[in-house]
């Protein structure tokens, strides 16, 4: 802790600086952000934020609640009903095995281009793609799972086993399912597909449980039939990922009924959301979101009927 004669000797120094130091020649514009990687410990295991990139949602993707309420939601927490949004995945090293929750859109452009950079930002954080000893999906909606893949269709994590809800992993390849499913939703099908077919012979489906030591893996259905949220646990200390159970801060914790336009349930998703928001609450848990704002990490708080939004403070150190 500094002390106050410390802090006046460096207000003096910082001034005579200022006075007599030298001219400092103007630095060119960047042009570009730093790479989108932060990190922190969840007692011995290290997790790393690697953001995907941002997609360009709004406010009318939101239902079940007037559009009145929503906008007044938006704006108690200063936002507007334009809502670029964070897509980001985990890694999670626990010293023995290194796991990729979640990977990003990859190649996929469905939503612009500011998307596909989870590779990118894992080379940024020193992480190679044969490095990841396993990919946990919280789901197979294209903005999580088609980073499994290149633009070609391969692999990308060549060692990695696929651990995946066994009903999410039944939902998508039931063929029953996608020839009733309406021809907007067909594509949502064909996505997960494609994503989930080269890890076929080393795929693990699960049910809810330990998946590994120090992570379990919690289902909380509505987004997606098998959609799990995922607790790490190391010593006293816990994260829960909790993929898509919010997709706007503001929107979700003021207005949990509240559905989203890509939940196959927005009922049971509700019900999910209010079933994880009540715990995590209760418990002070620190979460992370795949769409909160990078780096995705902060607190669900009660606020009378319903909740707020704590996002944590950057960790300085590890």
């Amino acid at each position: 802790m500094l002390n106050r004669r410390q802090l006046l000797v460096g207000a003096t120094a910082a001034s005579a600086f200022a006075t007599f130091g030298p001219a400092l020649a103007k630095a060119p514009l960047a042009s570009a952000q730093v790479a989108g990687i932060h990190r922190r410990k969840i007692g011995a295991i290290e997790v790393t934020a690697i953001l995907d990139g941002v997609a360009p949602l709004g406010a009318q993707l939101f239902s079940g609640k007037p559009a009145a309420d929503i906008k007044a939601a938006l704006e108690a927490q200063g936002m507007t009903e334009s809502l670029p949004t964070s897509v980001n995945a985990f890694v999670v090293n626990t010293g023995d095995k290194t796991w990729l929750i979640d990977a990003g859109i990859g190649a996929n452009k469905a939503f612009g281009p500011n998307l596909g950079r989870v590779e990118a930002n894992l080379k940024a954080a020193g992480i190679d793609p044969a490095q990841i000893d396993g990919v946990i999906l919280t789901h197979a909606h294209a903005d999580h799972a088609e980073g499994l893949i290149s633009a070609t269709g391969a692999a990308r994590f060549p060692n990695a086993e696929l651990v995946i809800h066994e009903a999410e992993a039944a939902f998508w390849a039931d063929d029953g399912i996608m020839s009733r499913a309406p021809a907007e939703a067909k594509p949502f099908f064909e996505s997960a597909r494609k994503s989930l077919a080269p890890y076929a012979a080393r795929t693990r489906k699960v049910k809810a449980g330990q998946v590994a030591p120090g992570l379990v893996l919690e289902h909380a259905p509505g987004h997606t039939p098998g959609h799990s949220v995922l607790r790490v646990t190391s010593g006293s200390e816990q994260l829960l990922l909790i993929g898509d159970i919010m997709h706007n801060t503001a929107i979700h914790t003021a207005l949990p009924d509240a559905g989203f336009a890509f939940d196959g349930d927005p009922a049971m998703a509700a019900a999910s959301r209010k079933r994880i928001f009540d715990m995590i609450s209760a418990d002070g848990m620190l979460v992370a979101g795949t769409h909160v704002g990078f780096p995705g990490f902060g607190r669900v708080l009660r606020s009378g009927q319903a909740y707020r939004w704590v996002p944590a403070e950057w960790a300085y150190t590890l």
